[in-house]
C-alpha cells in the first residue's frame, strides 16, 4: 500500500469514527422514559396521559420518549408509585385514593362531596397554585415530582343491587380506593367498607365477596363492568383527581430545555382533559344504559349529611391537621 493511499485510508476510518461517535452522542440524547397506568386505552385518564406523551416528544424534537404502559401492565396503582418513588418507572397517573396510602395529605380529595360540581373542580385545580404549590412541596418529600391534576370524572357505586335511597346501601358491603377517609365515609353511611386494589375488583364482584364497588361511571364502562353488575348509583360522593406524578430523582437530571418541556406538555394535556371530561360527562351514562345497566340518581343531601362527620375524622390526623388549610381553600372557593 503506498504511502498515499495508506493515508486516505486512516483519513476514512477517522471521518467513520467521528461519524458513529456523533450518532451515540445523539443517540445518548433521546431520554427513553416510562408511564405506568392502570386504566386501558380509552379511560380519559389514559388518553390524557397519552396526549402528555405525544406533546413531549414533539416539543422535545423526539428526544424524550415515553413508552405508555396502561391497563395495569406495571402493576396497581400503589405499586407504580412505588417504583416512581424508587426511579424505576418515571411517570405514572396516580389516583390521589392510593396515593394518599405513601402521601395521607392526598386524602384531601377523598372527602365526601368537597366539590360542588366540575365548574369547582377546575376553579379549585386551575384558578391559582395553591393547590399545586401546597402538593409539590409535600410530594417532593416522598420522592415525587407533581406534574398536575388529572380531572377524572365523579364517582358513584356500582353492584348486584339498584340504589334508590340511603337506606338500600345499610349493611351492604363495598370496595372502596386504599384510603383511610373513603373507609370512614362508607362506614358512615352504614356500609362495609373493604379496601381492595382496582385490579382485583372485577374478581371480587363476580364472586360477590363484595356486594358493590365505588367508581366512576366512565371507569366502569370502559373496564366493561357492566358484564359483571347491572345497577349503577351516580352519587357523585367525590370527584376523582389523579396526580399526574414523576420521579424526583428522574425530575432532577432534566436540564431546563427537558423542564420546561414536560410542562408545556402538561398544560397541553390538561386542556384536552379538562374538555373531555365535561364531554364524557354528557354521554357516559347513556353508553352504560346501552349495555342494559339500570342507572339510578338518589338524593344526595342524606348522603352529605351522614359523612360530614369525616372531616373532623381527617383533621385529626397529622396529615390532615396541616392539610386543613387546602380543605378549606377548596370550600370557600366560589
Amino acid at each position: 500500500m503506498t504511502f498515499r493511499m495508506s493515508c486516505l485510508v486512516r483519513t476514512c476510518l477517522v471521518a467513520l469514527a467521528a461519524t458513529l461517535a456523533g450518532a451515540g452522542i445523539a443517540a445518548a440524547q433521546v431520554k427513553e422514559m416510562s408511564l405506568g397506568n392502570v386504566n386501558p386505552p380509552k379511560h380519559g385518564t389514559s388518553l390524557a396521559s397519552q396526549e402528555f406523551i405525544d406533546k413531549l416528544a414533539e416539543l422535545s424534537g423526539g428526544k424524550m420518549k415515553v413508552a405508555h404502559h396502561h391497563s395495569g401492565a406495571l402493576g396497581g396503582e400503589r405499586e407504580v408509585a412505588q417504583q416512581i418513588q424508587l426511579g424505576a418507572v418515571e411517570f405514572g397517573p396516580i389516583t390521589t385514593a392510593p396515593l394518599s396510602t405513601l402521601v395521607p395529605e392526598m386524602s384531601v380529595f377523598q372527602l365526601p362531596y368537597i366539590f360542588r360540581d366540575y365548574d369547582h373542580v377546575f376553579k379549585a385545580l386551575d384558578g391559582g397554585d395553591t393547590i399545586t404549590k401546597y402538593y409539590d412541596g409535600v410530594l417532593e418529600k416522598k420522592g415525587f415530582k407533581l406534574i398536575g391534576f388529572i380531572a377524572a370524572g365523579y364517582r358513584g357505586i356500582y353492584g348486584h343491587f339498584p340504589i334508590n335511597s340511603i337506606a338500600d346501601v345499610k349493611g351492604k358491603k363495598v370496595r372502596v380506593q386504599e384510603d383511610k377517609i373513603l373507609v370512614a365515609t362508607f362506614k358512615a353511611l352504614g356500609m362495609i367498607s373493604t379496601p381492595i386494589a382496582f385490579p382485583e375488583v372485577a374478581t371480587a364482584l363476580q364472586t360477590k365477596v363484595i356486594d358493590s364497588a365505588e367508581g366512576g361511571i366512565n371507569t366502569f364502562y370502559h373496564n366493561k363492568f357492566y358484564d359483571v353488575v347491572k345497577n349503577v348509583a351516580d352519587v357523585r360522593h367525590t370527584h376523582q383527581a389523579v396526580a399526574l406524578v414523576m420521579s424526583k430523582s428522574a425530575w432532577d437530571k432534566q436540564d431546563a430545555a427537558g423542564k420546561k418541556a414536560i410542562q408545556d406538555a402538561w398544560a397541553h394535556a390538561r386542556a384536552f382533559n379538562r374538555k373531555f371530561i365535561l364531554d364524557e360527562d354528557k354521554s357516559i351514562q347513556d353508553q352504560v344504559r346501552a349495555k342494559g345497566v339500570a342507572i339510578t340518581k338518589p338524593d344526595a343531601t342524606p348522603f352529605r349529611q351522614a359523612t360530614m362527620s369525616v372531616y373532623e375524622e381527617f383533621y385529626a390526623t397529622p396529615a390532615g391537621k396541616d392539610a386543613k388549610k387546602i380543605v378549606d381553600h377548596i370550600l370557600a372557593v366560589k
